[in-house]
């Protein structure tokens, strides 16, 4: 993730940020081989996905409904 300018959240070494211009653009949760991928524009998230893809196999399931039994709306 850092490879991709992402750091790591000090809290949490599951939670990887992407900031620019000291703003918050992109949030990645990962839980084992899972991700949920939080961001305000889709463009973004496609941008992501596709580099993610270079480096890995990747399936996108939609968008999040459940995480951890967790309902996110």
């Amino acid at each position: 993730m850092t490879k991709l300018g992402f750091t790591c959240a000090m809290a949490n070494n599951y939670l990887y940020v992407l900031w620019e211009h000291n703003k918050i653009v992109l949030i990645v949760l990962i839980y084992v081989d899972n991700m949920a991928i939080a961001e305000k524009e889709i463009p973004g998230i496609a941008l992501f996905k596709q580099n993610l893809s270079k480096d890995f196999e990747i399936t996108d399931l939609g968008k999040l409904k459940f995480i951890l039994d967790i309902l996110v709306t």
